[in-house]
């Protein structure tokens, strides 16, 4: 039996949620007997995953947040789990658009958001052979699910986000109970400099956002928010190491274009494992560990729950190294490019990052601006604003003060020192003091007319004799002041 996704909500986006505009592309589900089970554990065999809970890497002590729909935490491989429903922005007053809780009601809507809770934090317990459930890549970490859709009504709403006017303060929220890293599966569109401004202040302090890629294929680019600069945008790969068909493709062509464009752009940095994953589905209203899921929301949550298990194994490497050694790290084909437009860096290694300590890279951002930072062991550091300017506008440069003193904007790098600010009175106090003063001139001369004529040719050398005070920051860039 097949459960299409599209058939469920039509056009949808990464995960199978209708967006405002249409956009997206439907993930499916199959129902697997024993065999398919089985089928499904490629990925958790190929990264050791149960050896790597045996010997104790559980991402335990990490924070994850989830930006989706409402979870379920009734399901099997939920119950003792480190769940937290935390915050919806479907408020009291919207009751028919969404719940006033973060946390759901089981049904075709709601069983993306809890498949994807199952596939980081599940503990394998659930309803497949032997009492078989979905095996969470960090199931020791602390889970915090932030609803962003309704499930109140899936045959009328079918995920109506709630409220968009309310992502930035979301961001903000999310941010500020704590989170290390943020999955974000679904289509979330940033229309306003407000939220591009909330991206940028979790990004400055350290908190990795992932989003997926989308499923439309390489006629299309990756989904928002994968336009919004510094977030690690995932695709997907298949079982045999090719790249996952639904995969769209980035704005860039090629590495160097991607490396030098630092404007907003739609990229795919790696690649997690896409197809034949089992993830769980709703089935005839029941809770189905064993349902067979394609698409990269799975490859999203699979990288951030690798993530979860780095951070626990290298406790002094920073979020930003982290993220450089999920990036330097990646398997790639020999003698392909370091990076190619739907297959980012390569395939996400389990192997190669909690074999690599990650502290001896820069701490710097690797992807926000430009890719070139990723492999730089000298990155240029990168100007991230995070409040808007007095028009309502977020700077695209920071902020510097001029020789009048007046707020301007420069490239200048932060070590370029202050401007001088020009002397008060610089004729009279200062390049005349050393010709001679009236004073003087009376001591030795009696007479008024003499004092007279003295002070002429005084007033004679004031005018044609003042050298040019240069401004000390602007002779490198051979400007002169105003």
């Amino acid at each position: 039996m097949i459960l299409a996704a599209a058939a469920l909500f039509g056009a949808s986006d990464a995960h199978g949620a209708a967006t405002p505009d249409g956009t997206g592309s439907a993930v499916f589900a199959v129902a697997g007997g024993a065999a398919d089970w089985q089928a499904g554990q490629w990925w958790v065999d190929k990264s050791k995953l149960k050896e790597r809970h045996a010997q104790g890497l559980t991402g335990k002590g990490v924070n994850i947040a989830l930006i989706d729909g409402p979870v379920s935490t009734s399901i099997p491989e939920l119950v003792g789990q480190d769940v937290r429903p935390t915050f919806t922005t479907c408020d009291e007053s919207k009751k028919d658009d969404g719940p006033v809780t973060p946390d759901g009601p089981l049904n075709d809507t709601s069983f993306h958001p809890t498949s994807m809770a199952a596939l980081l934090v599940g503990n394998g317990r659930g309803t497949g052979p032997g009492g078989a459930g979905i095996t969470g890549v960090s199931p020791g970490a602390t889970l915090r699910t932030y609803a962003i859709y309704n499930t109140s009504d899936p045959s009328k709403h079918q995920n109506f986000m709630c409220d968009l006017t309310a992502m930035p303060a979301l961001i903000d929220r999310v941010v500020a109970d704590g989170a290390d890293i943020v999955e974000i599966p679904v289509t979330l569109k940033g229309y306003s400099d407000t939220f591009r401004a909330a991206v940028n202040r979790a990004i400055a302090k350290g908190v990795v956002l992932v989003s997926g890629a989308g499923n439309e294929g390489p006629a299309t680019v990756p989904m928002p928010p994968a336009d919004l600069t510094g977030v690690l945008v995932v695709g997907g790969f298949t079982s045999d190491n090719k790249v996952y068909p639904g995969n769209p493709t980035s704005s860039s062509a090629s590495w160097e274009s991607a490396s030098s464009d630092t404007t907003s752009r739609y990229e795919i940095h790696l690649l997690g494992p896409a197809t034949n994953i089992l993830g769980g589905a709703v089935v005839n209203g029941r809770w189905e560990s064993d349902q067979i899921q394609n698409g990269t929301s799975g490859a999203s949550a699979i990288v951030v729950g690798q993530f979860a298990l780095m951070k626990q194994k290298w406790p002094k490497a920073t979020n930003n190294q982290l993220l450089s050694s999920l990036l330097r790290n990646a398997n790639r084909v020999p003698g392909e490019p370091v990076w190619t437009p739907r297959g980012g860096f390569g395939t996400s290694s389990f192997e190669n990052t909690l074999t690599t300590d990650p502290s001896t890279y820069p701490d710097v951002q690797p992807i926000y601006g430009t890719l070139g930072n990723v492999f730089s062991d000298h990155p240029v550091p990168q100007f991230i604003p995070v409040t808007l300017d007095g028009a309502g506008r977020l700077a695209t440069q920071p902020p510097t003060t001029a020789a009048t003193g007046s707020s301007t904007t420069s490239a200048a790098p932060a070590t370029t020192p202050p401007p001088t600010s020009l002397p008060t009175n610089a004729g009279a106090a200062g390049t005349e003091r050393g010709s001679g003063s009236a004073g003087g001139l009376l001591a030795g001369v009696a007479a008024l007319v003499v004092l007279a004529l003295v002070v002429l040719v005084l007033l004679r050398r004031n005018r044609t004799g003042r050298p040019t005070v240069h401004n000390g920051n602007t002779a490198a860039e051979g400007k002169e002041p105003a």
